[in-house]
Order: structure tokens, then sequence, then C-alpha cells
């Protein structure tokens, strides 16, 4: 059975509770809010499964990049609504129109993250766009397992190790399915990432309705947080002045597994890997209109058949893995040191979460936050007239 000596060695995926028909695993968060196993060992035959389809103890083969792309959807509501260039929603929109689902993320009614099942465009809204926190997978792998059996086409998107987990799940390759793994900078707390709604919804008077961790009303480069309340109240924030941004983009929210993570090379456990195409303006500033634009590594066949169901739906252009690199380096190596994290998660713990916010990510006050602003639009004018980008 799955014994866990440290925290490190699991990812929270949930395929081991997935995959014990005796029922002997069950998710459970820790003080932190992270799920980790609890295993029932009265109930156990010691079948091996729970290892055997672990993503940390054994790291499926991985498949090599084989091509890289940047690449622009033409449907600009499309792009507007994504966190990069829209080439998921394209990948996605042509499996259900094959007749098959899609299974992602999403954050539900209570806005908590989840991973679900979409039949249709309309549920496949929202799955668009990042969310930067842990998704819950808890049964949805069984959920793929069923609708490949009923010869379903399946496209399934999460975080590389959640993409490992299924294929260690399946045991045996299926034609039917179809795998996008996303360029992973870790994953945060549920509970932190609920508590600080809760503090957002005392705030405005009202209960959140919808969360977009990357709107580009403004930006794309520059990240902002969106957070619509249902009576009609918004938070509308820079990423640098937002306390929850703060602590994920410093990795000081990231779960102990994501600093040892072994998903973090050009080995990928995806048919195709997408992501944010960041500094692709330093060589091709004529294709950069700060809208977004996706970095699609297409990795084996399936994955180069599943790009040329959309490509045409795109603008895009070959690049190389060194320009993807240079712009996304957990590609290569892992998170820096978890020493910020664990400090973090012990405040959390210890003090609560809001002197925890007090202590590590404290609200930059708008005297700062106009200098800050004013300092930006200074540098953006001074990189205009140098024709320069980022």
């Amino acid at each position: 059975m799955i014994r866990l000596s440290d925290k490190t060695e699991c990812s929270g995926c949930a395929a081991c509770a997935d995959i014990c028909g005796h029922g002997c695993i069950a998710m459970q968060p820790d003080e932190e809010g992270f799920v980790y196993p609890d295993i029932n060992a009265s109930k156990c035959v010691e079948c091996g499964l729970c290892e055997r389809v672990c993503p940390i103890i054994n790291v499926p083969t991985s498949n090599d990049v084989n091509q890289v792309i940047a690449a622009k959807n033409h449907n600009e509501h499309i792009r507007f609504k994504s966190s990069s260039g829209g080439v998921f929603e394209l990948l996605a929109a042509c499996a259900i129109a094959d007749g098959g689902v899609v299974v992602g993320c999403r954050l539900n009614e209570r806005m908590e993250a989840e991973h679900a099942v979409a039949s249709d465009l309309n549920e496949l809204q929202a799955m668009l766009s990042s969310k930067y926190v842990q998704s819950d997978t808890d049964g949805i792998y069984k959920e793929v397992r069923r609708y490949l059996r009923e010869g379903r086409k399946v496209l399934f998107s999460g975080v590389p190790c959640q993409v490992a987990a299924l294929r260690n799940f399946l045991i045996k390759p299926h034609p039917n399915l179809f795998t996008v793994d996303v360029l992973c900078h870790g994953v945060p707390s549920p509970k932190v990432f609920g508590d600080y709604l809760a503090r957002l919804e005392a705030r405005y008077g009202s209960k959140a309705t919808a969360v977009s961790f990357r709107h580009k009303e403004k930006s794309w480069k520059r990240l902002y947080i969106n957070i619509e309340f249902a009576n009609g109240r918004r938070h509308f924030l820079y990423s640098g002045y937002d306390s929850y941004m703060q602590l994920f983009l410093s990795d000081r929210l990231q779960r102990p597994s994501c600093f040892h993570c072994p998903y973090n090379n050009l080995h990928r456990p995806g048919d195709i890997s997408l992501g944010d195409f960041w500094g692709i303006g330093k060589t091709r500033p004529d294709v950069d209109d700060n809208k977004g634009i996706s970095l699609v590594l297409v990795n084996n066949e399936k994955g180069a058949e599943m790009w040329d169901t959309c490509a045409e739906d795109t603008s895009h252009f070959t690049s190389d893995i060194e320009m993807a690199v240079a712009g996304n380096k957990v590609l290569v190596q892992h998170l820096p040191s978890d020493q910020a994290s664990r400090a973090f998660y012990h405040d959390y713990v210890t003090l609560g979460f809001d002197k925890a916010i007090l202590k590590n990510a404290p609200e930059k006050s708008w005297i700062y936050q106009k200098y800050y602003n004013f300092m930006r639009r200074g540098l953006d004018l001074v990189r205009k007239i140098r024709h320069q980008s980022y």
C-alpha cells in the first residue's frame, strides 16, 4: 500500500483512491488544506495498485518534444477569455465536434477547483483560462475510463502529474485518449484560496460568482486578477498588489511536492503541452500584440494529429525549444527552494489566514500603487521609444 514518509512524495492526484477496488483509500486534507491518502489498512489486500498508479513513484514513459509552435486563436473573443492564445479551446471544440468529451479543470458554483466533464461548448467555457489552485480529481479517472470503454473520444487536460496519473491508472494506451499537460508552476492549497475568497466576500459584502486569475482587460503580460460578486461589484487588481497572487507568484503557496516535481523537464507526459509563449516579442515583435500567444509543444504523433485539427484556425509559426525554455524555466528546472513556502504555511497554521497574509503579503497602499503605476508607464514609454519588448 501507499506509505508516505514525507509529504513531498505525494502530488495529491487522487489516482490511488480511484484505483482501489476495496475502498481502502480516501483523500483527506491536512491542516494546510492539501489532500493526502488516508488508508484503512484493515481493508487493504496489498494488491499494489495504489503504488502502481502513483505518478511520483512511477513516472510513465515520456514523450520528447517534436515541434515548438507559437499560436493565436483567430477568434479574438475566445483569445481574450483564455490565459494565453486560446489554443486549448480549439483542441477541445474539435474533440466535442467529433462526438467526444473534454475533461479539465473548472471552478464550480462554490468557486472550488475541480476536474469535470464537458460534452458541449457551453460546458467547455468554464474550463478556459488558468486556475491557480489545486483541483479536486477524486473520481475523475474512473469517469475517463468509463467514457473510453464506451468508445468515446476523451481529451484530458491537467497539470503534468495529473496527466501522468491518468496514464498510469489506465495501464494501457487507449487510441481514443488525447492528453494535454499544461506548463505548471505548482498548485496552491484549496483551503487558502477559500479563505482568500471569504475575506474578499466579507469586504465586498457579497458572494463571489466568477474568478479570472489572468484577466486581459489591461494586459496579457502584466497579470491582473478579476473577481466578480453577486451584487455587481468586482475585485480587479494588478497581481503585484493582490495578496493571493503575490504569494503564488513568489512560490509561497505551492504544495510541498511541487518543489520536487519529476515533470519539470522536456520529457512530457501529454501528447501536447500548452503554456504562454513568454518572451516571444523579443524575437517576433510583429506578432506580439499583448493579447496572448500560446506555446504549443507537439510531443508525439497523437499531438501532431490534435494540432492538425485546429492549426488552420490559428495564426501560428514554428519556433524552437531554446526560445520556449527562455520564457518557461519550468521546462528545465524545479521551483526555487520551498523555504518561503514552508514559512508561510507555518504562519497560516499557527496564526490563521489574516495574520499570515499581513506578515507575508500585506496589501500595498494606494500611494505605493500610484507610484508603481507611474513607474510602469514610464518604463513602457521607454520600451516603446526603443522598440523593445518583453
